[in-house]
């Protein structure tokens, strides 16, 4: 029993690279009610089975972790768990609880398996043929969007068409484009890692330029993604990447020629072929224009190279000529966003020392502002402080506490360390646990590579 126990929990783990990027496709719809929609992926499906394992697997945990660590770790999830019997949604919260629990005991059980630092590496290594794989997806949706095959083949989202911008923004296998650019972050991360060493290793021509070019797409991939979020987050985790000291000894201008060249390469080869998809798709917008409004819609409107005809063009489409949706940033999607966190703040003052319960905000929202009960506030911590208030905050630092010293003791690398920082600021721009299982599934992973910067090549 202990030996196919084993085997079956090693097969899971070498499944999860790969299994993440299938956040929504193929999805397995079970119904809905006015506050939710009952669905299942292959990620639950694959959590499901893992986080069963993982409760045979509590003695090993426990002694892995100790009490006082294991204790700060299960504060939030045990908290959580329990606010959703105050919940104002009972059903989606204890729902939410299953599978935050799910979460927690399959972290605790990756990072507390016997495996070597070479199979630890491995799987990063499938992780990032995993992200390539998922970019050429959503290049490959770019182009089968504008030749002007439907979104129920291409699997595109419902505003990410080439009609919104001029040119289309893949969602790969996600459900949005924000979940998809946030899938790309640990593979661009582990990928630029592994070309420095391939690079500094002096392996020969070809494996170093291969190396690049998968750099390269990922990168690339993540942009045309055309998630602000992810964009942001992967910017700034990637100053830390380069300039952090502790890790990285020498020497620095090698690693921010390669670091910021490959990014900025990509981002503007992401750039170049959004301008094709313009010139290519059956809008009025062309090479020069698409290039302008994906710009102009990345920099919220700071940085306008729009024709001056083309800023007070109409935004409607019309009978004579047809145009994109919009002709550059997208001011309601950043004010909707903040207007979200505005309501979330006003209602959790209604309930602040304990929240309206797990998975209760979209239905206090509605009964608040009369919103839409589904709906989810786009901020991960604002969302934590509605549905468990002071209290659920506070458990949610002693686990981050947890997280932070089980990196330390672990020896977490420079790997875990930029991706978190990454994560951190991605979970400022949505919320929910189904389509984000990757960022809590592999920082575990990420967890165990070590602190070294040298692997095997890629």
């Amino acid at each position: 029993m202990k030996k196919w126990l084993n085997k079956l929990e090693r097969y899971l783990l070498w499944l999860l690279p790969v299994v993440v990027f299938f956040a929504y496709y193929p999805v397995l719809r079970l119904g809905e009610n006015e506050q939710m929609n009952f669905e299942l992926s292959l990620p639950l499906i694959w959590l499901a089975i893992f986080g069963g394992l993982s409760i045979l697997r509590l003695p090993r945990i426990w002694h892995s972790f100790k009490t006082r660590r294991f204790c700060l770790l299960a504060a939030f999830p045990v908290f959580a768990t329990l606010s959703a019997i105050w919940s104002a949604n009972h059903v989606r919260g204890v729902l939410v609880a299953g599978v935050l629990d799910l979460v927690f005991l399959g972290g605790l059980n990756i990072v507390s398996m016997k495996l070597d630092r070479q199979e630890w590496w491995k799987l990063a290594k499938l992780h990032v043929f995993a992200g390539v794989c998922a970019g050429i997806i959503c290049i490959i949706q770019c182009v089968l969007d504008v030749a002007g095959v439907g979104k129920e083949y291409t699997l595109l989202c419902a505003g990410c068409g080439f009609d919104v911008f001029g040119f289309p923004h893949p969602n790969g296998l996600a459900i949005e484009p924000q979940f998809m650019g946030n899938l790309l972050i640990a593979p661009a991360f582990l990928s630029l890692l592994f070309t420095y060493n391939a690079i500094k290793s002096k392996y020969r021509k070809g494996r170093v330029l291969c190396s690049t070019l998968l750099s390269f797409l990922i990168i690339m991939s993540l942009y045309i993604c055309f998630s602000r979020g992810a964009i942001y987050a992967f910017i700034l985790a990637l100053i830390f990447f380069v300039f952090y000291q502790p890790v990285w000894k020498k020497p620095l201008f090698m690693r921010v020629m390669i670091f910021f060249g490959i990014s900025g390469l990509a981002f503007v080869g992401a750039i170049l072929f959004q301008g094709v998809m313009a010139e290519f798709s059956t809008t009025s917008e062309g090479f020069a224009q698409g290039i302008a409004r994906s710009i102009h819609q990345i920099s919220l409107g700071k940085i306008d190279l729009r024709q001056k005809d083309e800023t007070e063009m109409p935004t409607e489409k019309t009978e004579e000529k047809e145009e994109a949706i919009f002709n550059g940033y997208i001011e309601e999607s950043t004010d909707i966003r903040l207007n979200l966190n505005e309501m979330a703040l006003e209602t959790w003052k209604d309930a602040p020392v304990f929240g309206v319960g797990l998975g209760g905000a979209g239905v206090a929202l509605n009964q608040k502002y009369n919103y839409y009960a589904k709906e989810i506030i786009q901020n991960q911590f604002l969302s934590i402080l509605l549905e468990t208030g002071v209290v659920g905050s506070i458990c949610l630092l002693l686990t981050f506490t947890g997280v932070i010293m089980c990196a330390r003791r672990l020896r977490a690398g420079i790997a875990f360390w930029t991706c978190a920082i990454a994560y951190i600021i991605t979970i400022n721009f949505f919320s929910g646990l189904p389509n984000a299982l990757h960022i809590y599934l592999i920082s575990p992973m990420l967890m165990r590579l070590g602190d070294k910067t040298k692997y095997d090549k890629l």
